[in-house]
């Protein structure tokens, strides 16, 4: 290894240049995955916050008609089931309702979601949306609908919302209730469409007094889609103590679409990712290469006083060790300190080119980043690997050198 030490001291240009080769791979890899990783958080967290929970006790079976979920008239055996359930942090009920919204000339279909206002402000990003006017209060006959809505109906908070609200299995029912509250939300078609209202107001225009579509639940200690385990854990647990007829549903079965993105999105990127590994390994392989092609006579030399091949091939394989860990290490660390930077500054803002299609995604236009100990250490480790194998070649070469030969090599 001192050897090896020494010989790439001697040659700064040469090691400089072969180490930044194994630096840049594993800096971009390791922002990439902090992208990656905060884009996955914004995406599950728009979800499941917005829309799906972590998981849905709901009656089993299809949609209905229009996409209106099965009424559940009796939800107290469901909720002593998630009550009794093991890792379940929280839990309310909700009416997801589908509707009708107009104003004196304009009209447009949402989705009424009625909600315990005061259950749901513990965990919804609602209240915090909210951008003009008030979140709803326990009984509220007012509503709260998002500012895309507004616009659509050319409305504005305080004026009245006609909402037509019929269930297959319920009946038909309408309100006139007050806009109290507009929401911005980072999904443009999620700010269009959805209205939420108090649980009473929504079981009205069901014409289905008490009941509910779902039973909305979050587990314990999530962060992200890389604790599904917990979630899918939690589901099983709810689902041994529900009656006959209802069915536990992760927030990946609800919406498999947004599930499927979140599969792909990662290997995708890594893939791309494979090409600057194989670029740095080329660029090692010539580095090394080269540098047994001068130092022929000298390891022809070294051989001759007999060296083993097994000290020149580790001589070559060390230098090649050494660039790797010195390249992966530095850029590992930079890496990790500009995603830590981003973290501290809560988020980069978004260019607006790259907004609405964030947006279309359910994502805050935030550049924000999460990083795993994990995937660093692979990240660098990866590329160590791949300088070492890049190295094999040369290191072989170097080896099987014939001292005879390269007395009479002239550089």
């Amino acid at each position: 290894m001192k050897a090896a030490f020494r010989h790439l001291v001697r040659s700064r240009r040469r090691s400089v240049l072969a180490a930044m080769a194994v630096l840049v791979p594993v800096w971009l890899l390791v922002l990439m995955l902090g992208m990656i990783g905060g884009i996955e958080q914004g995406l599950f967290s728009s979800l499941t916050e917005y829309d799906t929970g972590h998981l849905q006790v709901r009656s089993a079976g299809d949609e209905l008609a229009g996409g209106a979920l099965p009424l559940i008239r009796d939800s107290a055996p469901l909720l002593r089931a998630v009550e009794a359930a093991e890792g379940i942090g929280w839990h309310t009920v909700r009416l997801d309702l589908p509707a009708m919204a107009a104003s004196e000339d304009r009209s447009l279909g949402v989705l009424v979601q009625g909600v315990r206002p005061d259950e749901a402000a513990r965990i919804s990003p609602l209240p915090a949306a909210v951008r003009e006017g008030r979140y709803l209060e326990p009984g509220d006959e007012g509503v709260v609908v998002g500012e895309a809505l507004l616009r659509a109906l050319n409305l504005s908070v305080g004026d009245r919302l006609t909402l037509l609200g019929a269930h297959p299995r319920g009946g038909t029912g309408v309100a006139r209730a007050p806009i109290v509250g507009a929401f911005r939300a980072p999904d443009p078609a999620l700010e269009r469409s959805l209205v939420q209202v108090d649980l009473q107001l929504a079981q009205r225009l069901a014409r289905a007094p008490g009941a509910v579509t779902a039973v909305v639940a979050y587990a314990r200690g999530v962060d992200g889609p890389w604790d599904d385990w917990k979630i899918s854990a939690a589901a099983a647990s709810v689902q041994e103590g529900l009656p006959e007829g209802f069915e536990a549903l992760t927030w990946r079965e609800i919406a498999p679409e947004s599930g499927l993105m979140l599969r792909v999105l990662r290997p995708v990127v890594v893939g791309f990712m494979v090409a600057f590994f194989a670029l740095g390994g080329l660029v090692v392989l010539n580095t090394l290469y080269l540098s047994v092609l001068e130092r022929t006579r000298e390891l022809g030399i070294i051989r001759a006083v007999g060296a083993p091949r097994r000290w020149v091939m580790g001589h070559v394989m060390w230098e090649a060790g050494l660039l790797g860990l010195l390249g992966a290490g530095v850029g590992a660390g930079l890496g990790v300190a500009l995603v830590l930077g981003v973290q501290a500054a809560g988020g980069l803002p978004i260019p607006g080119a790259f907004q609405e299609g964030l947006g279309a995604f359910g994502i805050e236009p935030i550049l924000a980043m999460r990083i795993t100990p994990t995937e660093v250490a692979v990240s660098a480790w990866a590329m160590v690997t791949v300088a070492l194998l890049a190295a094999w070649y040369p290191a072989r070469r170097a080896a099987n050198l014939d001292p005879v030969e390269t007395m009479r090599y002239d550089e």
